[in-house]
C-alpha cells in the first residue's frame, strides 16, 4: 500500500485500499472510496453524516502521528484545496479533510481541477473570489465556476439544458426560490390556456377515432363550432412554455451567479457561521428539484380535470 491509502478502507465495501486501486474522494470530508463503489451510490458513503460531529475524519495512527509530531515548524506549508486548511508540505493528504495534495500525488487526481481551469483567487464580481463560489455551488463546480468567470467578463448569454427541461425545478433545486416559484406560476398558467381545448376534446369519444389523424382531421372540421379562440389559447399556451424554457436556460447561469454572488456577499458579511450557512443556502436540493417538477407536472391537469 502506499502512504496515502495505507491501512484506509473504501466508504462502501469497506475493504482496504491498495496502491493499484482507483481511489475517489469525497469533495466534503475526505472519505475515501474505490472509483466504482462510488459510482454505485452517486454519493459519498458518509454523506448524512456531512457537517454534524459524525462526520468522517481520516484514521490518525501511531506511527503517523509521532511522524508529524518530528517534523520541524518551519516546513514548507501546503494550502488544502478542498478544505482550505494549512498542513505540511510532505504530508499527501489533508489532516482536515482527508483530501490528497492534487499538485503532489500522481494519477488522475492530479489533473482534476474542481474550478474548471479558473484560478482560485479569480474575481467572478462584487469581490467573490473562485474559491468562495465553488465552496457555494458546491456540485459541478467544474461547469458553473468557469461559466460564471465568463459572466463576470461579459457574457451575458448561454445554455443551460437542465433549466430548459426543468425551469422551475432546477431553480429550486439550486435554492433560488423566487425564480422557482416565478418560473413555475408561469408555466401553470401558460398550460391553463389549453383547459378550453381539454373541455371541446371531452365531448369527443376519443376510443372511437382511428388514430390521431382521423382526431385532428375532425377538430380542424369543427373548429368553427369549437371556436377559433380555443384554438388560439392552445397555440399560445404552447408557444409561451417554449417562450419561457428558452429564456431559463439562456439567462439562467447568469440568474445563477448573480444569485451566488449576492448570498455569498451577505454570508461574508453577515454570518455567525459561514460553514452552516454555505450548507444551508448553498449546494443543491434534489428533493425540491422533485417538488418542482410535479408541481409543474400534475396542476394544471388537476385543475382541468375539476373543471371539466
Amino acid at each position: 500500500m502506499n502512504n496515502e491509502n495505507k491501512r484506509l478502507s473504501c466508504g462502501v465495501c469497506h475493504a482496504y485500499l491498495f496502491d493499484d486501486d482507483d481511489v475517489v474522494y469525497c469533495p466534503v470530508c475526505g472519505a475515501p472510496h474505490h472509483r466504482d463503489c462510488y459510482n454505485s451510490i452517486g454519493h459519498c458513503a458518509f454523506e448524512e453524516a456531512h457537517g454534524t460531529e459524525n462526520e468522517y475524519k481520516k484514521p490518525v495512527f501511531e506511527q503517523e502521528q509521532k511522524g508529524e509530531e518530528e517534523k520541524p515548524q518551519n516546513a514548507a506549508v501546503t494550502v488544502c484545496e478542498i478544505c482550505g486548511a494549512e498542513y505540511p508540505s510532505g504530508n499527501s493528504n489533508c489532516p482536515k479533510c482527508g483530501a490528497p495534495d492534487f499538485k503532489a500525488v500522481s494519477g488522475n487526481f492530479a489533473q482534476f481541477d474542481f474550478l474548471g481551469g479558473v484560478p482560485e483567487d479569480a474575481d467572478l464580481g462584487g469581490g467573490v473570489k473562485a474559491k468562495e463560489a465553488r465552496r457555494f455551488v458546491f456540485t459541478n463546480t467544474r461547469r458553473y465556476i468557469p461559466k460564471f468567470a465568463a459572466i463576470n467578463l461579459g457574457k451575458k448569454a448561454g445554455w443551460n439544458w437542465f433549466s430548459f427541461l426543468f425551469p422551475c425545478g432546477w431553480f429550486l433545486s439550486r435554492k433560488m426560490y423566487k425564480a422557482g416559484i416565478v418560473a413555475g406560476i408561469l408555466s401553470i398558467c401558460f398550460s391553463m390556456f389549453t383547459i378550453p381545448l381539454q373541455i371541446a376534446l371531452s365531448h369527443y369519444d376519443i376510443s372511437s377515432f382511428g388514430g390521431y389523424t382521423e382526431l385532428l382531421s375532425t377538430l380542424v372540421s369543427d373548429a368553427s363550432k369549437i371556436g377559433f379562440s380555443v384554438f388560439a389559447l392552445f397555440f399560445a399556451g404552447v408557444v409561451l412554455q417554449l417562450v419561457l424554457r428558452f429564456v431559463c436556460a439562456i439567462f439562467g447561469d447568469k440568474i445563477y451567479r448573480d444569485y451566488a454572488i449576492q448570498t455569498i456577499t451577505d454570508i461574508k458579511q453577515n454570518s455567525d457561521d459561514e460553514d452552516y450557512d454555505y450548507r444551508k443556502k448553498g449546494g443543491t436540493n434534489f428533493v425540491l428539484l422533485l417538488i418542482g417538477f410535479f408541481a409543474v407536472q400534475y396542476i394544471p391537469g388537476i385543475i382541468a380535470s375539476l373543471i371539466i
